[in-house]
């Protein structure tokens, strides 16, 4: 079974309706989707109903997007006139959005959103501006999302750490790879090493590395072996949606997930140059075969010359 692309959650209490069903997604090739019209995009079947806890100020809806995915778009159809638009993990302010009213029935109003996201997050937090006193109903979601050529260099550069290829090497010294993964191995560190020394230029102020997650994960039980995992923006997605999110995930699992990922790609490699070099042997034996053919008519007819 194929991981979630997100993961959801709400602050205000659920009273009515599916979080997960709430939302349709919607995956495209285009950065700026074309936005559904508003027969598909409410569905009262789909309607959530949230409550105000007490103490808390306006709801908030926080999307995690899964590594193999990049948002560009959310469309919603709420009972809320103002949103204010929030991203990444340090919850950054991004712009305050004005709904368009589609619909008044007596005293509820309902107001549709189209919010694009033009830079590259995993993190969505969303504010609702309304009325604490009233419950807040939302009639449709649908977020736009694009698949994610590079979901390893997304992970290390939204997680705001940086793998250590030093340490990755002291931790691969035992491990018994192929030929061809140890080859491969080198170069990915070599690769590591050029892109945080690039991260380093780019940057003034230097990160501060957070601390590895709990080592004691089993990470054989979080990498599957299932036709779905086979990928590496599969590998990856399953583990971040698995931890939590990248900032949890055990670099076992990482290492774990390269080896796989290393070793499958180079076997598959393997038996293409395989079957090249056989058929380049097998036209070369050709032309040597009728090399010899000739030869052999040529001497015999010096022989009957003679």
């Amino acid at each position: 079974m194929t991981a979630a692309p997100f993961r959801c959650n709400y602050t205000w209490t659920r009273v009515e309706g599916s979080i997960e069903k709430q939302i349709a997604i919607q995956v495209g090739e285009s950065s700026t989707p074309d936005f559904v019209a508003l027969d598909d995009l409410l569905d009262l079947d789909k309607c959530l109903i949230l409550s105000a806890p007490d103490g808390q100020e306006a709801c908030e809806m926080r999307l995690s997007i899964a590594p193999m995915y990049l948002p560009r778009a959310v469309s919603l159809v709420v009972e809320c006139p103002v949103i204010e638009c929030y991203h990444g993990r340090l919850n950054e302010y991004d712009s305050t959005y004005h709904g368009e009213l589609v619909y008044t029935l007596e005293d509820v109003k309902v107001f549709r959103f189209d919010i694009r996201i033009p830079t590259d997050i995993d993190e969505l937090q969303l504010k609702f501006i309304s009325d604490k006193s009233e419950p807040l109903c939302l009639y449709g979601t649908r977020l736009y999302l694009v698949r994610n050529a590079d979901p390893l260099r997304t992970m290390m550069m939204m997680s705001g750490r940086k793998i250590n290829p030093i340490a990755v090497q002291l931790r691969l010294q035992d491990t018994d790879l192929s030929e061809k993964a140890e080859n491969c191995k080198r170069l990915i560190l070599g690769s590591m090493q050029t892109t945080e020394q690039n991260i380093a230029n780019n940057n003034t102020t230097a990160q501060p590395e957070p601390s590895w997650p709990d080592r004691n994960t089993d990470p054989a039980g979080a990498v599957t072996t299932d036709p779905d995992g086979g990928t590496l923006p599969k590998l990856f997605s399953k583990m971040d949606l698995q931890a939590g999110g990248p900032q949890n995930m055990n670099p076992a699992l990482i290492e774990i997930a390269m080896k796989q990922y290393i070793d499958a790609k180079f076997a598959e490699l393997g038996r293409a140059l395989d079957s090249r070099l056989a058929s380049l042997e097998a036209r070369q034996n050709a032309k040597f075969d009728r090399i010899l053919e000739l030869l052999e008519e040529k001497s015999r007819s010096n022989a009957m010359v003679e």
